[in-house]
């Protein structure tokens, strides 16, 4: 008889074969397979808070209270610890075209709080500026920023986006789908607190931000942006709906519960969209269903189900296009939207090619507005992301959108290498982040923390599927027992 000592002492056996003794890279891989597993787990866990907590507390583009800052402060040890496993190869290849982006949005307002010499930031702006502050003996700013204390909390704001993203790239696949739940989730929760909100007063605590009227806003201040939530949670759960559908695996569990649920969510934000007033949200919805139906086309080719579900997204399609065109005549007659944006336009021409700052819009435009845009109504952002990108950022808002265009066309490419039948969830992913791309056309959600982190958390799920499509696998923590 053998003691348990002498047993733990002796050599270990590969394969059941006696004299060959299991190297140290089997060793490692059987002593960091359930490492990697609770890994994982944290870093979902830690995805899963980031994201509550910038649903819940970061729904304005303009107040950042407590939250918001308990949010960036929590943000720095998960960035810590997410580079530390990417270091360290415990995560995907690095994704070099995201990677750019973000270095360049960094890059962005830390460039314009530096200080440069006055010939460099010269424009027309300025130096009607510099003259006014040299009537009251004061000095023009030395920075490209107007506005330094915005700009560095734009840069601030960059942090838990960030944070998520680096944690969500490295998870496995079955834990990114648990992140897309999770978004699902919080957009249910922000929908019904919304239906509570509807028969609040103002002043109740039902409603985060008072001193607006009570609205379907749910988390968030603007009904735009939760209408861009709740189109994000349709695609996400739409695509599951079609996966389980059409392409649900043999002998797995709980098809009848996904379908319930899924489509419950996509039927519960298609009857709430209109509510919150936003027209480019209902559109928005069903160009979206149409992309991810015809999105698994390939996969469903020849089945019944497959053709009526592309049926359906063919007549979304259709009906998505009349109701753009509807749309588009009501905003050019009854919104002030696009005299907004030729002011903002013509503004960040005076202010090119340093730009104003990032964050300094309002401030700014206030100052610059023609006489014709002169109002009671207070105009915090110009409604269009990109032109306000170019008011705020000038020449440096060129390469960060071009590089925003690569990463994207980097992510679509990887995904189309991929089997038609393994795109669902990366595929819905991008759909949905180029839906609050499309809306940032005629709105400012990014400007929010709260989607912000929701599209960083879209663009690190379609990413790693673009990835793994690319031909770098992911690793897929196993069981202790799998080796």
């Amino acid at each position: 008889m053998t003691t348990g000592r002498a047993q733990q002492a002796g050599p270990v056996f590969v394969s059941g074969r006696p004299g060959r003794e299991a190297g140290p890279a089997t060793r490692a891989m059987r002593t960091t397979l359930p490492d990697a597993e609770r890994q994982a787990g944290i870093a979902f866990v830690a995805v899963a808070l980031l994201l509550a907590l910038a649903v819940t507390t970061g729904g304005s583009s303009q107040d950042a209270g407590r939250g918001v800052f308990v949010l960036q402060l929590a943000s720095l040890p998960a960035l810590g610890w997410a580079t530390w496993r990417q270091l360290r190869g415990g995560a995907p290849p690095w994704p070099w075209p995201w990677i750019a982006l973000a270095v360049a949005l960094f890059a962005v307002p830390l460039l314009q709080l530096a200080p440069w010499p006055a010939a460099a930031v010269a424009s027309a702006g300025r130096d009607a500026l510099a003259a006014d502050l040299a009537r009251f003996g004061a000095d023009a700013p030395a920075r490209a920023s107007l506005a330094p204390g915005a700009t560095r909390g734009a840069l601030f704001l960059l942090l838990p986006a960030l944070a998520v993203f680096w944690l969500t790239w490295a998870l496995p696949a079955r834990l990114q789908q648990r992140v897309a739940w999770v978004v699902v989730a919080l957009a249910m929760a922000s929908l019904l607190l919304g239906i509570l909100q509807l028969g609040a007063p103002a002043e109740s605590p039902l409603n985060p931000y008072p001193q607006w009227e009570p609205a379907m806003n749910g988390f968030l201040a603007n009904p735009n942006h939760q209408a861009t939530l709740l189109v994000v949670a349709a695609t996400l759960a739409g695509a599951r709906l079609a996966t389980a559908w059409g392409l649900w695996p043999r002998g797995r569990r709980h098809r009848a519960i996904t379908i319930l649920a899924a489509a419950a969510v996509v039927a519960l934000a298609f009857a709430a969209l209109p509510l919150t007033g936003s027209r480019a949200g209902v559109l928005l919805f069903l160009l979206a269903a149409a992309a991810v139906a015809a999105g698994q086309w390939p996969a469903w080719r020849g089945r019944r189900g497959g053709r009526l579900l592309l049926g359906a997204g063919l007549a979304a399609t259709a009906v998505g296009l009349l109701a753009a065109l509807r749309w588009m005549r009501v905003d050019a007659i009854d919104e002030l939207r696009s005299p907004l944006r030729a002011a903002t336009a013509q503004i960040a021409q005076r202010y090119a090619p340093s730009g104003s700052g990032v964050g300094s819009y309002a401030g700014v435009f206030e100052q610059e507005a023609p006489d014709a845009m002169l109002m009671d109504t207070f105009v915090n952002h110009a409604h269009n992301e990109y032109a306000q990108w170019l008011f705020e950022a000038g020449v440096l808002a060129l390469p960060a959108m071009a590089l925003g265009a690569w990463a994207l066309l980097w992510t679509a490419r990887g995904l189309r290498r991929r089997p038609p039948h393994e795109r669902g969830l990366g595929l819905a992913a991008l759909v949905a982040l180029l839906a609050i791309l499309a809306h940032s056309l005629v709105d400012y959600p990014l400007r929010t923390p709260a989607l912000l982190c929701v599209a960083a958390a879209l663009a690190a799920m379609a990413a790693s599927a673009a990835a793994r499509g690319g031909g770098h696998a992911a690793p897929e923590p196993s069981s202790p027992g799998a080796s």
